[in-house]
């Protein structure tokens, strides 16, 4: 069972439902489709991981559109590829601007003009990744070139805004398919 919180999901379906739909959210819905479940499976076992709270937020979310896309809850498609470039501009520009920035999938979203959820889909559409994916990537990146540079591990953990050196090390090695230790090897 997935139990949320009626507030927050009204929010999240408030930003891409469309108003004029008339859409009507059942408090209780019972959905047996083996594909559905499957679907859900994955993003149970991510919720009680240790995954980033941002990625589970991202990940909550998209499941949430599907869901309601799947069931007939009129939701945008995805920006078309014309529009992407101006939409994203201002998203891409923010998050070049420094190493780590500490912001909102919703600040993200407001920038982009869009919802969180079409957010997501459009910049999935334009990068191949979600927002916190890319910008994981992008540290990740940052990291290779300061541990190159001779830096030291733990300080350039730290620079670029994870936990600890373990919380890099995880992400790191999930990335590069090493360590950073092996890396600067």
């Amino acid at each position: 069972m997935l139990h949320l919180d009626a507030a927050w999901i009204g929010a999240v379906r408030h930003e891409y439902a469309q108003e004029k739909s008339g859409a009507h959210f059942e408090r209780i819905r019972i959905i047996d489709e083996p594909h559905v479940f499957a679907r859900f499976c994955r993003l149970n076992a991510m919720l009680f991981s240790q995954a980033d709270p941002y990625e589970k937020e991202v990940a909550l979310i998209e499941f949430i559109g599907e869901c309601d896309g799947a069931l007939g809850l009129h939701i945008d498609e995805p920006v078309v590829p014309a529009r992407v470039n101006s939409l994203l501009r201002p998203v891409l520009e923010f998050l070049h601007q420094e190493a780590t920035p500490i912001v909102e999938l919703a600040e993200l979203a407001r920038l982009a003009g869009i919802s969180r959820y079409q957010l997501i889909r459009t910049f999935r559409t334009a990068t191949g990744m979600t927002p916190h994916a890319w910008l994981l990537n992008r540290r990740v990146n940052l990291g290779r070139k300061r541990i190159l540079a001779g830096e030291n591990i733990a300080a350039v953990a730290y620079d670029l805004g994870f936990a600890d050196q373990a919380h890099f090390q995880r992400v790191f090695k999930a990335h590069a398919g090493v360590t950073p230790g092996a890396f600067r090897a």
